[in-house]
């Protein structure tokens, strides 16, 4: 059974009032409350949280535009959406009304299916910004929660390994724990780097050559790999303005991606190029590639197509990558080669400072 739509009704016409409790009354999904005022709406709203307010625009003492900037001037109604009815029809009513916060405006004589779904529309929408705070909320408590406990465990278990009286089959269990603790902390901080990019982000721009921050990156991550695992070949006299501490971080990640995918003995190749003002990458690898279904899915930082057989995080790194390349106006495809394996191709612009 669906929830209840709470809905505040303000209206100095009793008759207006009358007729909309009507029509919510007939569909039976409306808790609703009414105001007679401006003032009287304010002093319910001190004590009630409704997920829409039906707002008359013209009514005496405080008119509804003053009635909206209010209640948008209060942080628990932050949620609610404001439809405000009036008969005045003109663009500059309706602009007036939505640069006092109004979400909505209907004009009367309204017609009662548009009003109903209006209001589901909105109802809807009111939930899924709640979710999606909490969704915010619940990660920060997550992330600070559980740092304490988990550095307890890389920690004790940092102590455990080096005790001289542990068995080697012991030192092997207690190796697991450590592994797996490191694993965990490192999922709950790109789940919150995730977010805290996809919330969007200031770039810092300075000139820098691809050729040295890939380089190095390549240096870093195949150090334990045999010689030759990844070809690179970049023009080392290109240089690009981007936040090349993001830019690292993404590309850090792709590069990581594909040889974590690529096959032993198989090659990762990785082609640095620059086309007009931007930066043009493709990164290679042998891996059995996917659908092509699911190929753009692969950025989705929520996404797997195989549960128990994917990398840890590797779609979270993948979708961190795409947002932060995104932010910098460019993009990220990724297909099936033709003779195997999968192929990221990106385009980073030109990002100058102001």
């Amino acid at each position: 059974m669906k929830k209840n739509i709470k809905v505040l009704i303000v209206d100095d016409e009793p008759l207006n009032v009358e007729i909309l409790l009507e029509i919510l009354r007939f569909h039976h999904r409306y808790e609703c409350r009414w105001a007679t005022s401006g003032e009287e709406a304010l002093q319910i709203l001190s004590a009630y949280i409704p997920e829409i307010i039906l707002l008359d625009v013209k009514m005496s003492g405080i008119d509804g535009y003053e009635v909206c900037r209010r209640i948008r001037a209060q942080s628990e109604h932050r949620f609610s959406k404001i439809i405000m009815i009036s008969g005045m029809s003109l663009i500059d009513d309706r602009l007036k009304g939505y640069e006092a916060g109004a979400d909505d405006y209907l004009t009367k004589p309204y017609d009662e299916g548009e009003l109903v779904a209006k209001l589901e529309v909105y109802s809807k929408l009111n939930r899924i910004e709640e979710v999606d705070t909490l969704k915010t909320t619940a990660l920060n408590i997550l992330r600070h929660e559980t740092r304490t406990p988990l550095n307890g465990i890389i920690m004790g278990s940092d102590l455990l390994s080096n005790m001289e009286d542990l068995s080697e089959k012991a030192k092997g269990y207690v190796e697991l724990v450590r592994q797996s603790g490191l694993k965990i902390q490192e999922l709950v901080e790109k789940i919150s780097r995730y977010y805290s990019i996809k919330d969007g982000i200031l770039l810092n721009p300075s000139l820098k050559a691809p050729y040295l921050v890939i380089n190095n990156i390549i240096n870093e991550l195949s150090g334990s790999l045999s010689a030759g695992r990844v070809i690179f070949s970049c023009d080392e006299k290109i240089e690009l303005f981007a936040d090349w501490t993001l830019l690292t971080e993404a590309f850090r990640y792709l590069v990581d991606n594909s040889i974590k995918e690529c096959p032993e003995k198989q090659q990762v190749t990785i082609n640095c190029q620059q086309k007009a003002a931007d930066l043009f990458i493709q990164v290679g690898d042998a891996s059995l590639g996917s659908d092509v279904a699911l190929s753009e899915r692969r950025f989705d930082g929520l996404f797997s197509s195989d549960l128990l057989h994917h990398h840890q995080g590797t779609g979270l790194s993948l979708a961190i990558a795409k947002e932060i390349i995104e932010e910098h106006g460019g993009q990220i495809t990724c297909r099936n080669r033709e003779n195997g394996g999968v192929l990221y191709e990106i385009t980073v612009k030109n990002q100058p400072p102001c």
